[in-house]
């Protein structure tokens, strides 16, 4: 396993220090169908089909017209990065320093602010592309990060 990517967290088999992973089954998350479709190896988003509004992060309800009229859509395959930065210190547990963030702009108009994963900073430069990385995460969870397209 890379050494940046998510560990669990667990001290004492009892106590849990931190659990920043969401829960991803349907009895305790709405939007579950999005952890759904990253296991398929696929970052979706929601998309109005009363106003055409993709919103980010997925919604239950639309943010421009409060519809909950809303299907699941694919994001691109790759975004460019609009911005970086790198944290020397004080990053989250389960990552290593130096841990590059990025704001990524994809096609559909959306940025999301992301990690970059197996990535050397001094290889990072605005206008790089990136791909989707999803990482498998305690009791069959996942969580998804971005690498810099090969």
């Amino acid at each position: 396993m890379p050494e940046n990517v998510i560990q669990d967290y667990i001290i004492d088999p009892n106590v849990y220090v931190c659990d920043p992973v969401p829960q991803q089954t349907p009895d305790q998350n709405r939007i579950y169908p999005f952890y759904d479709h990253l296991k398929e190896g696929k970052l979706t988003t929601t998309k109005c089909k009363q106003c055409g509004h993709v919103a980010w992060p997925p919604r239950i309800v639309c943010p421009e017209c409060i519809s909950d009229d809303l299907e699941w859509v694919e994001f691109p395959p790759t975004g460019k990065i609009y911005a970086f930065t790198i944290q020397v210190g004080g990053v989250p547990p389960g990552f290593k320093a130096p841990l590059v963030y990025s704001l990524i702009d994809f096609d559909n108009g959306v940025r999301i602010i992301s990690p970059l994963v197996d990535t050397n900073p001094d290889d990072v430069s605005v206008g790089d592309e990136v791909e989707l990385k999803v990482v498998d995460a305690p009791r069959n969870r996942v969580l998804f990060f971005f690498k810099l397209k090969k």
